[in-house]
C-alpha cells in the first residue's frame, strides 16, 4: 500500500458512512492529479519523500476529515473538551465500553432473578448511574487529553506504520528517518495506553476495598474468593509493565520490534493468570454477613460462578489465538530480515 492510499484509509475513518466512498473517491483523483503534475514537470516518478512532502502540505487527514463531516457535534462543558475531530470515535468508545459493562451488570442481575433474589429498581438505578459516571469519566478525560494534543500539535502526525492507519506522532517528513523499514509506534497510542493503565491501576485498587464496584448490588451478600486477592499483584505487576512499556515507546516510537516482543510476553502472562483463575473453580461465594442463610444465596453463587466460568474460557480462548498470531509475526519478520516489527495505532 503507498503512502496516498495510507493517506486516504486515514481520511475515511473520520468520515461518516454516507459519504465517505464519494468523499474518498474525489479525494484521492485530487491527489493522484497532482502527483501525476509534479511527475510531469520533474520527468521522472516521485520518490516516497516527495510524496510525504506533497500529502503534509495538505494537513493532518483527522482535521482534513473534519471540513467534509455536514455535523459539527461536540462536547462541551462551559469551555470545548471534544471537538469535532474527535467527537465521532469518542462516541464510538464510548458505546462499546457502555454496552459491555451493561453485560456484565445484565449477567449479575439475571443470576440474582434467577435464584429468587430480587433486586429493588432503586439498586439497579444506582448500579447503572455509577457504571455510567465511571466509564464516561474515564473516556472522556482520555479523549480531551487526545483533543488537548491534537489542538496544541496539528502537525504532528505520520503514516509510517504497515497499515493505512493514522500515527499521531512526529511529523512526516521526521517519519522517513526511523526505523530502517520506516515502521514506527504512534506516541498517540503510547499516551493513551498510559493514561489507560493508569486509570485501571486506580480501579483495581479500589474494588479491593470496594467489592461494589465489580458485583454492584451483589456485594451485599457476595464477597470475592482468596484467589481474587492472590491474583491483585500479577495484574497490577502487567499493569504497571504496560505503563512501562508505553513510556518507553513514547520516547522510542521506532523501538518496534521491543513491542512485538513485549506483546507476545505480556500475552502469555495474561494466560497464565487466567489458567489460575480457572483452576480455582470458585470466584465469589456468600459473605459473612449471610453466613447463616448462606443456603439461600447458593443458586446465585452458583450461577455467578458459572457465567465468570464461561467468560473466562471464552477469554483464554481469543489470547491464545491472539497470541498464535503474534507469535507468527514475529517469526515472520525475523525470518525475512525486516529491522522492525509494525505496529498499527
Amino acid at each position: 500500500m503507498d503512502w496516498v492510499d495510507r493517506y486516504l484509509r486515514a481520511v475515511a475513518k473520520a468520515l461518516p458512512a454516507e459519504q465517505r466512498d464519494d468523499i474518498v473517491s474525489e479525494l484521492s483523483e485530487d491527489i493522484r492529479s497532482e502527483i501525476e503534475d509534479k511527475e510531469n514537470q520533474l520527468g521522472r516518478p516521485l520518490a516516497e519523500s516527495e510524496q510525504k512532502a506533497l500529502l503534509t502540505q495538505r494537513g493532518n487527514p483527522l482535521l482534513l476529515a473534519a471540513r467534509y463531516r455536514q455535523d459539527h457535534r461536540a462536547l462541551v462543558i462551559g469551555r470545548q473538551l471534544i471537538g469535532p475531530v474527535l467527537f465521532p470515535f469518542y462516541v464510538r468508545v464510548l458505546t462499546f465500553n457502555l454496552g459491555l459493562t451493561s453485560v456484565v451488570i445484565g449477567v449479575i442481575f439475571l443470576a440474582l432473578q434467577m435464584s429468587g433474589h430480587w433486586v429493588g429498581f432503586n439498586e439497579m438505578l444506582s448500579t447503572c448511574l455509577l457504571q455510567l459516571f465511571i466509564q464516561l469519566s474515564v473516556v472522556t478525560l482520555i479523549f480531551t487529553l487526545v483533543e488537548r494534543h491534537l489542538a496544541n500539535h496539528p502537525d504532528r502526525w505520520d503514516l509510517s506504520g504497515t497499515g493505512p492507519e493514522l500515527s499521531t506522532a512526529n511529523s512526516i517528513d521526521s517519519a522517513s528517518t526511523s526505523a530502517q523499514a520506516g515502521l514506527r509506534i504512534s506516541r498517540f497510542e503510547s499516551a493513551s495506553s498510559i493514561i489507560a493503565c493508569t486509570v485501571a491501576l486506580v480501579w483495581i485498587t479500589e474494588v479491593q476495598s470496594h467489592p461494589f464496584l465489580i458485583l454492584g448490588p451483589a456485594a451485599a451478600f457476595l464477597q470475592l474468593t482468596p484467589i481474587c486477592y492472590q491474583m491483585f499483584f500479577p495484574i497490577v505487576l502487567l499493569t504497571v509493565a504496560e505503563i512501562a512499556r508505553a513510556s518507553i515507546n513514547l520516547v522510542r516510537p521506532d523501538w518496534t520490534r521491543f513491542r512485538a516482543v513485549y506483546d507476545v510476553l505480556s500475552q502469555i502472562g495474561g494466560l497464565l493468570i487466567a489458567y489460575y483463575f480457572i483452576k480455582a473453580g470458585s470466584w465469589v461465594r456468600a459473605s459473612a454477613s449471610v453466613a447463616d442463610r448462606a443456603g439461600d444465596y447458593a443458586n446465585a453463587v452458583h450461577i455467578v460462578n458459572e457465567c465468570i466460568y464461561y467468560s473466562l474460557l471464552a477469554v483464554v480462548v481469543l489470547s491464545a489465538i491472539q497470541l498464535a498470531v503474534r507469535v507468527a509475526k514475529l517469526f515472520r519478520r525475523l525470518r525475512s530480515g525486516t529491522g522492525s516489527v509494525a505496529i498499527s495505532a
